[in-house]
Order: C-alpha cells, then sequence, then structure tokens
C-alpha cells in the first residue's frame, strides 16, 4: 500500500470529530425503537448529499417467511425501510460490507438518565449518551466517516465498498436476511457492533424461544391441598430448566468461548400464572430462551431439551398423567462461525495493530446477524465496532475517541481489502 495515501486518509479521519459528534446526536435524538424511517430519511439524505447512490425498500415479511433464515415475526415492515449504499468499485478487488441496524431496544417507563432524555445526545467528557448511541449508531458514524473521508480523497476502491442500514436487529435480523435475498452480498461483512479495538468477535450462538404451559387445575384457594397448583408443578420445571443449563455449561467445549463464564444460556425469564389472588391457577406458563454453539445443530439441541423436560416431568405423579406443552415461537436462529485462517480476520488485525499497536483478541459471541451472510451468502464475518457501556440500558453512552479510532481501522482495512485502483 502505498503509505502517502493511508496517511492521508487517516488524517482526513481524524479531522472529522465534529462530523462524528453530529452524526452520533442527530441519529440519538431520532428515536428507532419503534420505526426506523425518520433515522433512514437522515441517512438517505446525507449520503445523497455526497452523491452516493442508495437503495431504500421495505422488506416483505411475505417473502423472508419463505426463507429458512427468517425470523417468524407476526408484523410487516411498512413504514420500516432498509437502507443500503454502494461505492462502486472499478473492478478487480474484494467487495466488502458494513452493516449496522437502526433499530433500538426500548427504554424502560420512569427511567431518570443523567444527562438530559434518552434522545439527548449529550456530549459530556468524550462520551454521547443515549439509547443506541453506542448500540449502534456509534458503528454506523464509523462508516460515514470512513466513505465520506474515502470522497474527500477521491480514492477511487477496487471492489464494491457497501454500506448496509438496516432494520429489526434486536428482534432476530429480518432487516439483514432482506438485504441478501435482494442480492446485496460481498466477499467479507463487517458488523459495526459494540466490541471495542480490542476484541474481534468472529462467530454467533444460536437461539430459540420456548414456552412452557404447565397444567394445574383451577378452583378456589379452600381447595390448595386437594387440586394440584400449576405453579407448584411449574417450579419443578423452572428447576429442571436451571439444571439443563449447568449441564450444557459443564460440556461446552468451543475454545471461542472459554472466557464466557456463560458459554450457552439457557434460562426462564417469564412466568404467568393465574387470574385472581384466591383462585388456584388452571395452568403456568413459562417462557425463556434455548441457545447453543458454533457447530451445534439448534433443531437437535431443541430436541435434546425437550426430552429432558418430559422427563423431569415423569417424576412427578400429577404431570407425568397430564405433561406439560412445550412450544417454539419468536426467535430462532442458527449458530454461525466464521473460519479462524480468514483472511477477514488475519486482515482487521494487522490493520488494528497498525492503528492501535495492539490486534485484538478473537472470540465469539452471542447471537447476532453475523450467521446471516455466513451461512446465506458464502460471505465470512466479523463484528467490530466502537466502544461505550451500559448497552440496552440506562445512560447508555458511546465514546467519541473509540469512534475515530475505529474508523481509522477500518479505513486502513478497507485500502487493504477492496484495493486502490487510481494510485
Amino acid at each position: 500500500m502505498d503509505t502517502s495515501l493511508w496517511t492521508e486518509l487517516s488524517k482526513k479521519i481524524q479531522e472529522r470529530r465534529g462530523m462524528a459528534v453530529e452524526l452520533i446526536q442527530e441519529m440519538v435524538r431520532r428515536p428507532s425503537f419503534e420505526s426506523e424511517l425518520e433515522i433512514q430519511q437522515y441517512l438517505e439524505t446525507w449520503l445523497k448529499e455526497r452523491k452516493i447512490p442508495v437503495d431504500v425498500w421495505e422488506p416483505d415479511i411475505r417473502e423472508l417467511k419463505q426463507h429458512r433464515g427468517v425470523v417468524d415475526v407476526e408484523y410487516d415492515y411498512q413504514g420500516r425501510p432498509n437502507l443500503v449504499a454502494r461505492l462502486k468499485g472499478r473492478g478487480g478487488g474484494r467487495s466488502l460490507t458494513l452493516n449496522g441496524h437502526m433499530d433500538t431496544v426500548p427504554v424502560e417507563p420512569g427511567e431518570q438518565w443523567t444527562y438530559g432524555d434518552p434522545w439527548s445526545g449529550a456530549l459530556v467528557d468524550g462520551k454521547i449518551y443515549g439509547r443506541g448511541a453506542v448500540d449502534m449508531k456509534g458503528g454506523i458514524a464509523v462508516a460515514l466517516l470512513v466513505l465520506d473521508s474515502l470522497l474527500e480523497c477521491g480514492i477511487q476502491l477496487k471492489g464494491d465498498l457497501q454500506l448496509q442500514c438496516v432494520v429489526d436487529e434486536e428482534t432476530g435480523g429480518n432487516g439483514t436476511l432482506a438485504a441478501i435475498t435482494r442480492g446485496y452480498r460481498s466477499d467479507a461483512t463487517i458488523f459495526l457492533e459494540p466490541t471495542s479495538s480490542k476484541s474481534l468477535v468472529v462467530s454467533s450462538r444460536g437461539a430459540q424461544f420456548f414456552r412452557i404451559i404447565v397444567p394445574g387445575k383451577g378452583g378456589g384457594i379452600e381447595y390448595q391441598f386437594t387440586y394440584p397448583n400449576a405453579i407448584e408443578k411449574a417450579c419443578k420445571l423452572y428447576q429442571a430448566v436451571r439444571a439443563y443449563a449447568l449441564l450444557r455449561a459443564s460440556q461446552a467445549d468451543h475454545p471461542l468461548y472459554a472466557h464466557d463464564p456463560t458459554k450457552i444460556p439457557t434460562d426462564v425469564c417469564t412466568i404467568h400464572a393465574g387470574n385472581w389472588p384466591s383462585t388456584l391457577p388452571g395452568q403456568c406458563v413459562m417462557e425463556g430462551s434455548l441457545e447453543c454453539l458454533p457447530g451445534e445443530d439448534i433443531e437437535q439441541v431443541k430436541a435434546e431439551f425437550r426430552a429432558y423436560l418430559l422427563e423431569a416431568a415423569r417424576q412427578d405423579p400429577w404431570m407425568k398423567e397430564h405433561p406439560p406443552q412445550i412450544e417454539w415461537f419468536g426467535l430462532h436462529f442458527e449458530a454461525g462461525e466464521t473460519d479462524l485462517g480468514s483472511p477477514l480476520i488475519t486482515g482487521l488485525q494487522d490493520a488494528c495493530e497498525q492503528v492501535t499497536g495492539e490486534k485484538p483478541a478473537v472470540l465469539g459471541g452471542g447471537g447476532s446477524d453475523l450467521r446471516l451472510p455466513v451461512l446465506y451468502a458464502g460471505s465470512p464475518s466479523v463484528l467490530f465496532g466502537p466502544s461505550g457501556g451500559a448497552i440496552h440500558s440506562l445512560d447508555e453512552y458511546v465514546e467519541v475517541d473509540s469512534v475515530l479510532e475505529m474508523a481509522r481501522i477500518i479505513g486502513r482495512f478497507v485500502l487493504d481489502w477492496c484495493g486502490v485502483a487510481n494510485y
């Protein structure tokens, strides 16, 4: 690589601190937990001002439901458009996708944020606060800084550089799947999720939501020693789920997850029973999530989990005759993993070392969109983005210095990966 070219690009990125702050604040100030329309319109305008072609469309859930990778949701995407922008290369280089999701989780009612409200975008001591600041509007800002700096430097790449701004990641990834089914594929994909420059995430766990319906016998509280209480029976299965999770953790053997104390999460997270304080419930419903590691088949894990619970239920005389119903719903996806020998991983490690002096640790991660290009687009993928804190929590923030650092790392990698055509 022409070192003077990299020096110029790095300089341009560093000069864009004010732009980084403005971009993140403008995005945070456009809430996107119910609809991503307003923020996508803002980005569309920003990109068109720089004459970057964009494709904006609303994913068709009916079409997506024909695909194995879909998360089966009970709503459509009207008013929730995807956006893809592309700097088309001259040819002869590798293509690259930078992906970021525009949706956020909601804010809990009554939360008292330290710096204004959740949409303030307040800048305090080098941190920008607000829902979605680090997850992941800061990551989108990284991509925009790189695009803008490449244009100012007049750099024309050999391979295509694509930015995917997708919807509905928090529910499972249908926005990224919609981009893939529309034909947007690359030789590699970087999800600009928050990791910091010290961690490069190269895999994602699979997951499935489950529902356990435990029967009881409804009746007045005076029958409490006569009728089976569904809550008491459900407690036995709750303990069985906890025991199963411990068993799974003891059997976990994957080097990318050696750092993770949980390794393979499985737990009950909601419980509902009864409709009156003095009436025994006719049933108790528990819901939770079951996960699997890369290399495991989520369908096989589901079958084993079901068999385990039914055997636990058979140890109780009432549930032996009245077995629980076990249902699967909502979130469902497979695990995904990028080969550790992929040039995407080694290339990003090298780029990071050039900028920071240190290579990031290669780790496994939880459920994410990473699986989708890996499994359905033949595209090795990683999670790699700026640092911050309080993800999905009160006082979420992103560190501005990290956004600029990550933009320099990604910029460096883009020059090497895509190749430069006009120098």
